[in-house]
């Protein structure tokens, strides 16, 4: 039979002192614990989170995030905070509204979208052009009369090439 009496230690708790297989180190203090004495409450850990506790209270004027060390009064942080001139209240940033009239629809990244046809930016549900005030620009239109000419001429340019070649193919 085997003896794992070298194997584990003993509960630093003073009134457990439990030989423990698994037990648990504090991150703060550094003793060994039990299963049961493991938490920094259940062994009144003198230290405790202070090392390790991060803690900020959002200013409600500019929303900065002030740190607040253990042990500090929120109020007293937040009055040095507003008193320290850093405290300036925010410009309220303007949301983009949908512009078709009546719709109130936040246009953020995934609920908008550019029209094709006009370029405006709207919500989802007016992204039809029927569904909103679409007005082609006039640049659009000269673009595509455009194209269409250059089309033609390019046409007009293979079928003298091919030409040429069948012609060429003849002399042989």
């Amino acid at each position: 039979m085997a003896h794992f009496s070298d194997c584990g230690k003993h509960c630093a708790d003073p009134y457990c002192k439990q030989h423990d297989l698994l037990p648990f180190e504090c991150d703060a203090c550094g003793k060994t614990y039990c299963s049961q004495h493991f938490s920094y409450a259940a062994h009144s850990c003198p230290k405790g989170r202070k090392d390790t506790d991060r803690r900020v209270i959002v200013c409600p004027i500019c929303t900065a995030a002030v740190p607040l060390q253990h042990g500090q009064d929120e109020n007293e942080v937040w009055e040095r905070h507003a008193a320290s001139g850093d405290c300036r209240p925010r410009e309220a940033v303007k949301l983009n509204r949908c512009p078709v009239k009546g719709c109130k629809e936040k246009l953020t990244f995934s609920k908008s979208c550019n029209c094709g046809t006009c370029g405006m930016k709207v919500c989802l549900k007016h992204r039809f052009e029927d569904q909103h005030d679409c007005v082609s620009p006039p640049q659009a239109s000269c673009r595509a009369a455009e194209a269409r000419a250059n089309r033609r001429a390019n046409q007009g340019f293979l079928a003298r090439a091919e030409q040429q070649l069948k012609n060429l193919s003849f002399v042989k």
